[in-house]
Parts: structure tokens; sequence; C-alpha cells
């Protein structure tokens, strides 16, 4: 049966119609986390099932619980008022029959302005046509739906060809025997090996409870016989609760062991991992330190401008003109003082010959005045007409009194003096030329200091990315985070003393089993000699012969399984040489290795000596569980699944390198004759992308290319939100 193609219509992001066509081989849609990829894995299973995967919770819910989410937000935003309906159409053709299925799954709501009414649940449709005899007719009889889809992908096998990248750890649990015996019975059905099990155990029970009886009614001593029949009864349950405590003990050490084991793969990862968080931590302290320098540097730039007289940078020129302006005012300032100096010497010369020749006051002043206003000097009797050279001698006798011997510091400079002022702002810049020199040499040097700071700061980032991404992959990897590698060395301790104890506890329970079964003998014993007669001998022939068909049974289970075991192994290591087969590392054999329970079982990669051969990592395990799941469908005998189904699968590679990649898609292809993949991983690597289109191993079907289409502004809300489909091939 080949699933010819998928139609999408309004179907969450999937606005409008959309439509996807496949062909046999392994048909890969690519996108980016939230590009529809999920989206168009749950259109294919809300078709089958009326369920959609909810990977909050890692499971899936029916369409009456999502109801209005399976419709695109676009398609609702769009219309004002009306119906908007979801569907999506699947058309498989079975190619030996010539005959084509069409199911179709509809959701509808209807809006009336800003309310919506929302359909309680979906809406199946299915077609059956045959193509030979040009006819075609609707499915309704639910029986027959069932019988159709159930050709399509029978319920026994459907965990193994459709499911998430998420859902593999718990489709394979080594750790859960259960799910290991769901992968036997899909092989072979091992649960008739149980049923007979039980069977045998019934018909044991009963012959010994028959045999019993016959003792009791055959005792010399029915008190005696009855009194121990009680002892017995007690012992037996007491045994029962030990056999079921020795289970739960059994259980307790093989997960424990189980856990231990992967911790002890794990204890190397978790030094690394603390080493690059301790690392981490270092670099980030020293890049916290250098971007408080660096901030500091910056923040002091604009003090820098007084403190360190930045701001005079430029000014050599203005100190130097000034210096010349007030050497030419100094020099003018000298001249001028000198000029004064003279005058001053000719007045002071003046008023000392004045005091020499007459006393002060002597003609008195009004004497004086009397000769000025007379015009004759009355001393030697002779005119001295005003203004006249002997009337001026005349009248310095009056100005003598206020005459007296002059300095410099007496006369005016000027009207306003700046000498001072001047000569204190050529100081100012005598003292700041120095500054000024340096100025071009300190500003370099702090430049040159946030220059190393940024280089040192650029270089802590980066190296800070690069532990990150190295500590990530790590993470990944090994599936630890810093908390539990910081924990795990306690854990392993925890479990090895687990294991330790669980096993203590496992030989102390086989004594008081041991003790207890000695007991039951000798009562068993006890009740044999009360018998007075003889036993029937069909009754213990019978007895005997039901014990050990019960021992057969039990051996016979154990051997068909392990035989089922050892085949799924064997098929699981041929899928998982050829998915490694580019990889150059050392790669090993998938030994699927009994835990002490006999139920649980855990995988390791051992040499050809079955030495364990290196540490599992969450690829390695992801990769083995893969190969298993694989292993299941192709290894089941007389079966045709692998070219009757169609293998649908989201995001399986999401671990992987780029050559387990690859090798897992020629895997798929040489084992399945038609798969449906989505990946990331050829996203954004063309690389990658190139090798899945040109590599002439893998049998390739259609590639699709998958963006949404939104605008950045209106990636707030999903009212825009629509898919582009692009064929690659």
């Amino acid at each position: 049966m080949i699933l010819k193609s998928i139609e999408l219509t309004n179907f969450m992001c999937y606005a409008g119609t959309n439509r996807f066509d496949f062909t046999e081989g392994i048909n890969v849609i690519i996108g980016d986390n939230g590009y529809g990829k999920s989206k168009l894995y749950d259109a294919f299973y809300w078709v089958m099932y009326n369920k959609c995967f909810n990977t909050s919770k890692k499971d899936f819910a029916d369409t009456s619980s999502l109801k209005r989410l399976i419709v695109s937000d676009k398609a609702i935003y769009d219309i004002e008022e009306g119906v908007v309906t979801a569907s999506v159409v699947l058309t498989f053709h079975n190619l030996e029959k010539d005959s084509v299925y069409i199911l179709e799954r509809r959701y509808s709501i209807k809006k009336t302005f800003d309310k919506i009414i929302e359909d309680q649940d979906s809406e199946e449709v299915v077609l059956f046509k045959e193509m030979s005899y040009l006819n075609s007719r609707q499915v309704t009889d639910k029986d027959e739906i069932k019988r159709i889809k159930n050709n399509i992908l029978p319920d026994n096998i459907k965990p193994y060809m459709w499911f998430q990248g998420e859902q593999v750890e718990s489709i394979i649990d080594f750790n859960k025997s259960d799910t290991l015996t769901q992968a036997i019975n899909v092989l072979s059905n091992i649960t008739r090996f149980d049923n007979i099990i039980n069977l045998a155990k019934s018909l044991q029970e009963s012959s010994a409870k028959e045999y019993q009886k016959k003792q009791r009614d055959l005792s010399g001593d029915r008190g005696r016989s009855e009194s121990l029949e009680v002892e017995r009864q007690k012992l037996l349950d007491k045994i029962k609760a030990l056999e079921l405590q020795d289970i739960q003990i059994q259980d307790t050490l093989a997960t424990a062991e189980e856990k231990s084991e992967n911790l002890l793969n794990k204890l190397a990862d978790a030094q690394k991992i603390r080493e690059i968080e301790a690392k981490r931590n270092a670099v980030e302290k020293n890049l916290n330190d250098v971007q408080e320098e660096f901030d500091e540097e910056q923040k002091n730039l604009h003090k820098r401008m007084f403190t360190n007289k930045w701001v005079l940078k430029g000014t050599e020129n203005l100190f130097e003109d000034y210096s010349n302006i007030y050497n030419l005012f100094e020099r003018k300032k000298l001249q001028k003082e000198a000029q004064i100096q003279a005058k001053l010497d000719s007045e002071n010369a003046l008023v000392k010959e004045l005091q020499a020749r007459l006393p002060i006051d002597v003609p008195e002043p009004i004497h004086v005045h009397h000769m000025l206003e007379i015009e004759r000097c009355l001393v030697c009797d002779r005119e001295a007409p005003k203004d006249s050279e002997a009337w001026l001698k005349i009248k310095e006798l009056l100005d003598r009194s206020q005459m007296k011997i002059k300095t410099l510091e007496d006369e005016e400079m000027g009207v306003h003096n700046f000498s001072f002022d001047l000569k204190k702002l050529y100081q100012n810049g005598l003292g700041l030329s120095h500054n000024i020199r340096n100025i071009d040499a300190d500003i370099a040097s702090t430049y040159r200091k946030l220059r190393r700071l940024d280089k040192r700061r650029k270089a802590l980032v980066e190296e800070l990315a690069t532990i990150e991404s190295e500590k990530n992959s790590l993470i990944v990897d090994a599936a630890l985070n810093v908390s539990q590698a910081n924990n795990l060395l306690n854990e392993f301790n925890a479990q090895n003393e687990l294991v330790k104890r669980s096993s203590n506890q496992i030989i102390s329970n086989a004594n008081f089993l041991a003790k207890n079964k000695e007991e039951l003998a000798k009562i068993d014993s006890d009740l044999s000699k009360l018998v007075v007669g003889e036993i029937p001998a069909y009754l213990s022939e019978k007895v005997k012969v039901l014990e050990e068909f019960y021992q057969v049974a039990q051996s016979t289970r154990k051997r068909v399984f392990n035989r089922l075991v050892k085949l799924l192994e064997d098929e699981a290591n041929k899928h998982y040489q050829e998915m490694t087969q580019s990889n150059m590392s050392s790669r090993g054999i998938i030994k699927l290795k009994e835990l002490s329970n006999g139920k649980n079982y855990m995988p390791e990669l051992v040499d050809e000596q079955g030495n364990v051969l290196l540490q599992l990592n969450t690829g390695n395990i992801i990769l083995i569980k893969l190969a298993t799941i694989m292993a299941i469908i192709s290894a089941r005998q007389g079966s045709r699944d692998t070219d009757l189904y169609t293998l649908i699968t989201d995001a399986p590679m999401s671990v992987f390198g780029e050559d387990y990649t690859i090798g897992f898609c020629k895997t798929v292809s040489k084992v399945y004759r038609q798969s449906i993949i989505m990946s990331k991983e050829f996203y954004k690597n063309e690389k990658l992308r190139n090798r899945l289109l040109t590599d002439d191993e893998i049998k390739l079907g259609k590639v699709y290319l998958i963006t949404p289409s939104i605008s950045e502004n209106a990636r707030t809300n999903r009212n825009s939100l629509s898919t582009n489909i692009e064929k690659l091939n």
C-alpha cells in the first residue's frame, strides 16, 4: 500500500489548500523548528485515528478536546462570518490489487463576528476505487472502515511504522520488559507461550490439590494431618510472599544495575561537563572583570577631558601666540614705566629745589595770593604779569604744600591695569603647556588600553561561546545537564549501594526460601507417613507429569524468547552497520544484555570478543533503538511489512551528526518500499542537503522544503500564518 498524496485545507498552520505528492523511496519534508513538520505528521495521524500529538503531554489528544486548534488561525481571522472547515485527505494506492483508498477527515467551526461555535467532533469520509473496473463507492460500514485502516496500517506494527522522534525512547525502553515483549510479539506471538505457562501452572496446582486431598483421606491420624495441612498452607503463603518479594528485589536490582551501568558510561562525560563548567565560570568571571574595567574606562573618557586636560588638545599654538602678545605687552609696559619714571625724576627734582629755596608757607599764603592778584613780586619789587614765568613761580609757592616725592607705584599705568591677571594667565598657560605636550600620548595610551580591553573582552566572549557550544554538545550527547553532572557521582554511588543492598537481600531471601521449602518438604514427608494404604499410581504420575509440563513450558518460553531476542539483535545489527557505514569512529556490535531479573535488557556496544567497546551517548542509544525498530519490522518471518506499509516519522535524526543522518536515510530507503521523513537537519546545512539529493545509494522519492509565510511585524500571532511548500526535485 503506497501513500500517493496528502492534501491539507486550513489544517493548523496549513492555511488554504496545500498538497504533497509521494512516490516509492524515501520522501523528505525539510523545515526548521516551528515550520510545520510536526503539524504535517499530525495531519497523517488525524485522518487515521482522529487524534493529534500533544507535545507538552507527550501523548495524543482527541479532536473533541482540541476542537478549534485544528483549524487554521488565518482561515478563522480572514472570514468575517461563516463556516471554516479544516480537512485532510490521504490517498493510498494498493499496487497489487490496483485499488485506491481515499480517507478524508473534516472539522468545522462557525464564526459569527467575534463568536466561534465549535463542532463537537470531526467527520470521516472513506472512498474505495477499483481502478481496473473504473468503479468507486463511499464506505460507510464502520467495520469495513476499520478493516481498511488495518490494511493500511495494522495496529500491532503501528508504533514501529508511524512515530515521532521523541517517542523513540518509549517505543523501545529496554528497561521495561513489556516494550521488548511487545516487540517480540510482533516477530512471533510470544503470548501463546505465556498462555501455555498459565495453563500448565493451573493444571499443576490442581493436580497437587487433588493429591493432597487424597493424602488427607487416607491419613491414619486426621487431626495430625489437618494440623500439618494448616502449617503447610502457612508455609506456602510465606513462600509465595518471599517469591513475590524476590521478583520485586530482582526488578529493583535490574533497574539499579541498568542505571549504574548508564551512570558509569556517563561518568567520564559528567567529569568533562564539570571541568567545562568550571572553565566556563572562570572565563565568565574574567569576562565580567574585563567588561567592568572596559565600562569604567569608557565612562572615565569624559572625565579625562578635564582631569587630564584633554579639552586643551590643539591649543599649543594658542599659548604660543599669547606668549608673543604678552611679551610685546611686557616690553611696552616697561617702556611706559621708564617714561613715567623719567617724568617723576624731573618733578621730584623740582620739588626738592623748591623745598630747598624757601621753607614751606614762607611767605605766608595770604601774601602770596596778594602778589598774584597785583601781579607784582613784593620780595624783589618786580612786575609779574599773569601766567608769565614770574607769575607761575610765585604760584608754585602755593602748590608746593601739596607736592611730595612720588614713586612709580604712585602712578597709574592706565585706566584699566590687568597686568597681574595677564601675568597670572601666562603663568597658568606656562604650567599647562607641559600637560598639552603630553595630551596626545595620554589619549593614545588610554585608547590603546581600551582597544586592548575590547580585544580581550571579545576574545573572552568568543571563548565563552565556544565553551558553551562544547558544553551543550556534551550535554546533548550525554543526556546530562550541569546539575545532573555535578550530582552524578553521588547518584552512581547510591545506585551501586542499591545494587549491593539488593544483592544481599536476594541472598538473604534465597536462604529464607530454602529454609521454608525444607520445612515444606518435611511436612510433605510427615503427611506421606500418615497415609494408611496406597495412593493411586495414576495420581502420583499425574502430579509428576504436570510438574514437568510446567517446567518445560517455562523453559520453552525462555528459549523461544531468547531466540527471538537474538534474531532482533542480529537484524538490528545489520541496520546499525548500514547506518554507521560512513562514520569513521569505532561502532562495535549491538548486544542486548540480559539483566539479573531475567526480564529486562540493556543495550551495549561490544567487540567481537564481547568486550564492551565504548560508552553510549544519546546518539548511540537513539541509533540502536531506531535500528531495533527497523529490525522489528524487517525481521518478521514470512511478512512483507516493509513493502506493504509506509514508514512515517517526524524528527528521528535530531541528535545525529551528518554521517549518521545520511546513513539513516540510506538504510531507510533500502529497508522500506516507501517512507516519509520530516527533518530539520537538511534545512540550514546545504552541504548535507546536496548529499541527500545526489547520493546514488539513497533511493529518493519526493523532497519538499516548507517555510512559514508570515511577515516580521505579524509574528506576535498566527492570524496571517500559512505555509509555503517548495519542491526540491
